[in-house]
C-alpha cells in the first residue's frame, strides 16, 4: 500500500494553528483615551475689582510723571526766555496822495502898504503883514499852498504853487514798532516827503518825527516811561496829527503850537478803576510847535528846558457815550534864543466826547512869548484862538466833518521900542469853516476831501485864500 504524504498534514496543522491564534495576534490594540477638554479661559474681572498694581509700580508712575511735568515746566521757561531776548517787530507806514485846488494866489496874508489899514504901526514895524500864513492848509502835515512874498526873508516854501492846483504826494511814511521785552516798546516814524529841486538839487527831505522808547514798570501797564523824540502832552490834536489817524485832512489853526514832537523824557500815568484820572508830564528840549513855525528848536540852543504837563477827567465809559476833559499848560525857556532870560508859555483846556458815532472834539489855548531881538528871535502874543469839530461817521464806510474855528495872534520881529524899529509883525485875527467827508473802502484805504474857508475879522480884510484839497491814504 503505497504510502501517504505528510505535506498535508503539516498544513492543516499549521492552518488550526494559526486560525486558534488569529484572535489574539491579528485584534488591533485598545486605542487611548482621548484627552480632557481645556477648560475655557475665565472671563476677565471688572475694572472696579481689578487687584492693584505691585507696590513698585504704584510709586513709578507718578515719579514719570512729574519729572514730566518738570520738563514740560523748563521748556516754557526756556521758550520764554527766548521770547524775550528775540526782538517782536512790526512795520507799518502809509503813502498820504492828494489833489489841492487854492484860490488865489496860495497864500493866506497880504501886506499893509503905507500903513494904511493899521497906521497905529507905522515907523514901528518895517512890514506888517495882514492875515494867517498857515492858513490855506493842504494837507495833514499842515504845509500851505503858497508862503506868499517873504519880503526880506528867505523861506523854505514845501509847496510853493503860486495858486496853480495840482496833485502832491503829501508824504510816505514808514512806522517801526520793535517789542524789546514784555513791558518795553521802541517806536519810530519816518516820512519821505517827494518835493520839487531847483539849481540841480533834489528837493526830497527825510523827517524823522518819531523816535521813542517806552518802559511799562508796572504790571498792570498803567504807567508809562518814554525817552527819546516823544510826542507832546498838550491839548489833544497831537493824537491825530498823521494822515492814517486824522479823521479829515488838515489840522487847526491851534495845531501849529501843539502837534510837534521834541526831544526830552515824559511820564504818564493812568488812575481810577476805568482810567479816569490821566496825568503826564515832560520835560523836552523846546516847545512843542510844528518844526516849520517861527518857534521850533529840536537841538537846543540854551540851558533851559521847556515843562508840559495834562491833566485830564475821563467819565466810566459806556458802549454810548464817552468824555474826557483836560487842562495842559508848557512853561520854559524861548525857543532859538541861545539864552534863559525870556520865557515861552502856553496854557489851554480840552475836551473830548463820544456819542454813539459822533465824536466831538473841542481846544482852547492861550500862550505869550516875548522873543530876543538881538539874536533875530520871533515874539509872539497868542491873545487866544479854538477850534470845536464835529466827526460823524454816518454808516461804517462814509463820515462827515465839520470844524469851525479861530486865531487872535501877533508875531513880530525885532524890537518895536528901537530907533530904526522892529522888522516885521504878523497880525492876524481870522476865523475858518471846514467841511469835509471820508469815505472807508477798507481799513487800509480812505478818501478824503475838504473844503476850507478862511475869513478874517478885526479890520482885516478879506482874503481869498480857499482851498479845496482832498486825500487817498493807503495804509499797512
Amino acid at each position: 500500500m503505497p504510502t501517504s504524504s505528510p505535506r498535508p498534514i503539516l498544513s492543516l496543522l499549521s492552518l488550526a494553528g494559526a486560525l486558534a491564534l488569529a484572535p489574539a495576534a491579528g485584534a488591533a490594540p485598545p486605542k487611548a483615551a482621548p484627552p480632557p477638554p481645556r477648560p475655557a479661559p475665565a472671563p476677565a474681572p471688572a475694572a472696579d475689582s481689578a487687584e492693584p498694581p505691585p507696590e513698585e509700580d504704584a510709586e513709578t508712575i507718578p515719579e514719570l510723571n512729574e519729572k514730566i511735568r518738570q520738563l514740560e515746566t523748563r521748556l516754557d521757561q526756556s521758550q520764554a526766555a527766548m521770547n524775550e531776548r528775540r526782538p517782536r517787530v512790526s512795520i507799518g507806514g502809509y503813502a498820504d496822495f492828494g489833489f489841492f485846488v487854492p484860490q488865489g494866489n496860495g497864500s493866506g496874508i497880504v501886506r499893509d502898504n503905507g500903513n494904511l489899514l493899521f497906521p497905529q504901526y507905522q515907523g514901528r514895524y518895517g512890514w506888517v503883514f495882514l492875515g494867517d500864513l498857515l492858513a490855506p492848509t493842504v494837507n495833514s502835515r499842515g504845509e500851505v499852498a503858497d508862503l506868499g512874498d517873504p519880503a526880506g526873508v528867505q523861506r523854505f516854501d514845501s509847496i510853493h504853487s503860486g495858486g496853480a492846483p495840482g496833485f502832491i504826494l503829501n508824504e510816505v511814511n514808514l512806522a517801526l514798532n520793535v517789542g524789546l521785552a514784555d513791558n518795553l516798546l521802541g517806536s519810530t516814524s519816518v516820512n519821505f516827503v517827494p518835493r520839487s529841486g531847483s539849481n540841480f538839487t533834489l528837493g526830497d527831505f527825510l523827517d524823522v518825527d518819531l523816535a521813542q522808547l517806552e518802559w511799562l514798570p508796572t504790571a498792570s501797564h498803567r504807567h508809562s516811561i518814554f525817552v527819546g523824540k516823544i510826542e507832546p502832552v498838550i491839548g489833544i490834536e497831537y493824537r491825530d496829527r498823521k494822515a492814517s489817524q486824522r479823521f479829515g485832512i488838515t489840522p487847526s489853526l491851534m495845531g501849529r503850537y501843539t502837534m510837534g514832537t521834541a526831544l526830552g523824557l515824559k511820564v504818564r500815568s493812568k488812575l481810577g478803576p476805568s482810567n479816569n484820572v490821566i496825568i503826564a508830564v515832560a520835560v523836552t528840549n523846546g516847545s512843542t510847535t510844528t518844526e516849520q513855525f517861527h518857534f521850533y528848536d529840536e537841538i537846543d540852543r540854551n540851558a533851559g528846558k521847556t515843562g508840559s504837563a495834562r491833566l485830564a477827567l475821563r467819565l466810566p465809559p459806556s458802549p454810548l457815550f464817552e468824555l474826557e476833559v483836560g487842562g495842559s499848560g508848557a512853561y520854559g525857556a524861548q525857543d532859538r534864543a541861545t539864552n534863559s532870560r525870556k520865557p515861552m508859555w502856553f496854557v489851554g483846556v480840552d475836551l473830548l466826547a463820544r456819542i454813539a458815532s459822533l465824536d466831538v472834539k473841542a481846544q482852547w489855548l492861550k500862550g505869550r512869548a516875548d522873543g530876543w531881538p538881538p539874536e533875530q528871535v520871533f515874539g509872539l502874543n497868542l491873545h487866544n484862538g479854538g477850534y470845536l469839530e464835529l466827526d460823524w461817521m454816518v454808516t461804517p464806510f462814509i463820515g462827515l466833518l465839520g470844524r469851525g474855528e479861530f486865531r487872535d495872534a501877533f508875531v513880530w520881529l525885532g524890537d518895536s521900542l528901537s530907533d530904526p524899529g522892529a522888522n516885521r509883525a504878523y497880525l492876524t485875527k481870522s476865523w475858518r469853516a471846514t467841511g469835509g467827508c471820508r469815505i472807508v473802502f477798507s481799513e487800509r484805504v480812505v478818501l478824503k476831501a475838504e473844503y476850507l474857508h478862511n475869513g478874517e475879522y478885526g479890520g482885516i480884510p478879506q482874503i481869498p485864500n480857499d482851498v479845496f484839497t482832498s486825500s487817498i491814504v493807503f495804509m499797512n
